[in-house]
């Protein structure tokens, strides 16, 4: 390959694409055609692409796709008419991108910004002044709302492009565009070339500083209608900070041109279209804030480093004109502009399992300040509780209430966050760092009835449980995990606490949510067995051993003698039996010192032989 690609157009393309491909780490490369594409059979990633121009069309082999085989300059016009032409036809075409859900039907931003018009033919530049607005004074209107990084400017360099108390007048009558930064240079210049009048950026439109934050409180509450209400969202994946921009791009595309013996002509060109990376992997998608306006917008244009992608209900198109199928299950759910109908309407399985992929994700992602846990995804969480017709606190969801809690850190340990209000131990929002669900098949584990949230009290931080506690077991740290083990050594489960924080250990006290589902054979066989042992042994036995057994299972140092009460006996000759095999799933808690009130440090699974339910009703906090 090496030879012939000094000689070779062709060849040398494909090598170039070959060792791109090997450069990520693969030794091996097995390859396959598709219609219009060179890819690798394992990971679907394709190598090389053919495709025709439109003009070209009638020339183009019956296999090709009309696509192009390079990209227009940044600067050229027909970037922007692209971008028009994605929006009338899903504006056509789409009805269920085009209709506004929850409380975006009717509310609006407090403030926007005013863009105005395109540049004209005959100008030589766009107008330089912008002013914001109230949106209320408007009948109606459509916005186009912007996502982006700050990047690593100092508290100073973002103060300065802000809406503050001391500048709102200003802004109000009107102020130079070139007073901003790139980014918001070139999210007023996409707003105008689109056709749209009205931009929503959060740093200008929601005032930051001088008003002890009060504008804030008030509008990141309604981040849920800002983003589902936009006419589209712009996506600054290529920005990794204010002052970049991200209409500029330097990459490029390498081709060959082939016409065959027979007439047909078509390009050979590098294939770029790499979304996963272009923009998932962005600085961008790495913050938290990002997480749930990706998903409430109806649909996006995403500015990567390597083309600009278009993304909407029917799903992700490329500059180039090429349509990607992803492989990830849940970006059909998540591109819904009806977020979440979809994924009610694909059952049980798929709603828990795309909810715990976005709870995960976001818990993942990076804020600037660890307070806003609470918050920045407060819109997408409220959307979901909505469908769901059940309450929402602090991430977790009334209808799936016990499978929430089962939350643990998927990296370590957690670090509490110092909020100003409280915010619930068992809510995984309480910490910083990523966390990671116990995944429990549907249908094997039947969860304990008595939890609740506790909906007589003002709060809504607690949880109302039964007590329960460990008994005849010992603990030993074994890496992230404590090994729960019985009065005979046998293993019976694992431990694990959220957060090292110097405290002592727990003394056994824990929630039970559930127990692992045994057949009707193993139950019968359980409750016959227990029944004719408590009355065979009642009747036998327990004169004979009623001395033995009035304590407790515990030593008397001076004798030398073990003393069992009957249930712990009991207990012990059921756990050596094969049909004893339930396990409880539980909340691990500690007394905060309130009389029944208690706070969650951790989770674990364990034997039911080595748990205790008192039935005591306490609240954890």
């Amino acid at each position: 390959m090496r030879t012939s690609a000094e000689s070779c157009s062709i060849c040398k393309l494909l090598l170039q694409a070959f060792q791109r491909y090997c450069d990520r780490g693969h030794e091996y490369i097995h390859i396959e055609e598709t219609s219009s594409a060179l890819r690798v059979t394992a990971s679907g990633q394709r190598l090389l692409r053919f495709c025709t121009e439109s003009k070209d069309a009638p020339r183009r082999p019956r296999t090709t796709s009309i696509g192009r085989p390079v990209l227009p300059d940044s600067d050229n016009r027909a970037r922007f008419a692209l971008l028009k032409k994605w929006l009338h036809r899903c504006d056509k075409s789409h009805h269920e991108c085009n209709k506004r859900q929850g409380k975006s039907k009717t509310a609006l931003p407090t403030r926007v910004l005013y863009v105005g018009g395109p540049r004209k033919p005959s100008e030589s530049s766009a107008p330089d002044f912008v002013r914001l607005v109230y949106a209320s004074e408007k009948s109606s209107l459509e916005y186009v709302a912007l996502s982006h990084c700050w990047g690593d400017l100092s508290i100073e360099a973002k103060k300065a492009y802000c809406t503050t108390q001391d500048n709102i007048g200003q802004r109000l009558r009107q102020f130079r565009l070139s007073e901003l930064p790139q980014t918001f240079r070139d999210a007023v210049e996409v707003t105008r070339e689109i056709g749209v009048q009205y931009l929503w950026i959060d740093s200008l439109c929601i005032i930051q500083y001088g008003d002890n934050g009060d504008d804030w409180k008030n509008e990141s509450g309604q981040m849920e209608s800002i983003f589902s209400g936009a006419y589209c969202r712009i996506a600054a994946a290529a920005a990794v900070n204010l002052n970049t921009g991200f209409l500029k791009r330097d990459i490029s595309t390498k081709y060959v041109y082939v016409q065959c013996a027979s007439g047909k002509q078509f390009y050979i060109s590098t294939d770029i279209d790499d979304f996963d990376n272009d923009v998932g992997k962005a600085q961008l998608n790495t913050r938290a804030w990002v997480m749930q306006e990706e998903v409430l917008a109806r649909r996006t244009i995403h500015f990567s480093a390597a083309q600009t992608y278009w993304e909407c209900g029917e799903g992700v198109y490329c500059e180039n004109l090429t349509m990607l199928e992803s492989s990830d299950r849940d970006k059909y759910f998540t591109l819904d502009p009806k977020f979440p109908a979809r994924l009610l309407e694909s059952g049980m399985h798929r709603t828990l399992s795309c909810i715990t992929f976005i709870f995960q994700n976001y818990s993942n992602r990076k804020l600037t300040y660890p307070t806003d846990r609470s918050v920045a995804i407060s819109g997408l969480v409220g959307r979901m509780a909505s469908a769901l017709q059940c309450q929402n606190r602090y991430g977790i969801l009334e209808r799936y209430l016990y499978r929430n809690l089962l939350w643990q850190a998927s990296n370590g340990k957690l670090e509490e966050i110092a909020y100003d209000c409280h915010v619930p131990s068992w809510s995984w929002m309480a910490y910083s760092g990523g966390i990671q669900f116990i995944d429990i098949p549907l249908g094997e584990v039947e969860w304990i009835d008595h939890l609740r949230f506790d909906k007589e009290c003002d709060c809504d931080h607690a949880i109302i449980a039964n007590l329960a506690k460990f008994r005849n077991c010992t603990m030993k740290l074994h890496g992230e995990q404590y090994t729960i083990s019985d009065h005979f050594g046998r293993k019976r489960g694992w431990i694990r606490y959220d957060v090292k924080d110097g405290k002592e250990p727990c003394k056994g006290q824990c929630i039970v949510l559930g127990r692992t589902m045994e057949s009707d054979m193993q139950s019968d066989m359980q409750s016959d067995m227990q029944s004719d042992m408590q009355s065979d042994m009642q009747s036998d036995m327990q004169s004979d051993m009623q001395s033995d057994m009035k304590s407790g299972r515990e030593r008397d140092m001076e004798s030398g003698r073990e003393r069992y009460r009957w249930d712990d006996m009991l207990s012990d000759m059921l756990s050596n039996t094969e049909s004893y095999k339930g396990r409880y799933y539980l909340l691990i808690v500690r007394s905060t010192r309130v009389d029944g009130e208690y706070t969650r440090i951790g989770i674990g699974i364990i034997d039911s032989c080595c748990v205790l339910r008192e039935g005591i009703e306490v609240r954890v906090v």
